[in-house]
């Protein structure tokens, strides 16, 4: 069974009718048209609108790493320049601390 494109879809349509020109053959070829472009319609605005909402998910998500605020656990991470500086002090003066080995491979938090 192979997909078929309308062009295809609708030939064989009428391989299959022939002439019949009856009502019911009428009908058929009515329903099945407004069937296929109502699909048709429906596939393309699922697409449109999936990749709107993830188009503005990823938009947001970049925008929001530069001010602090990661989607996920709902708290506010944001850090003033002093925090930062604070931080990063500390670190360098933790550097020149001698460590053992399992120090260095504890764990922590953050």
């Amino acid at each position: 069974m192979s997909i078929l494109n309308r062009e295809e879809f609708f030939n064989r349509i009428q391989e299959r009718l022939g002439d019949d020109t009856s009502d019911e053959a009428i009908t058929f070829i009515e329903d099945v048209t407004d069937t296929y472009n109502d699909f048709e319609s429906k596939v393309s605005e699922d697409w449109k609108t999936k990749y709107s909402e993830l188009d503005e998910s990823w938009k947001k998500r970049y925008r929001d790493r530069f001010f602090g605020k990661p989607d996920g656990d709902g708290e506010d991470h944001e850090v003033t320049p002093q925090e930062a500086l604070e931080s990063q002090i500390e670190n360098v003066s933790d550097d020149g601390e001698v460590r053992s080995f399992e120090e260095l491979f504890e764990e922590r938090e953050g």
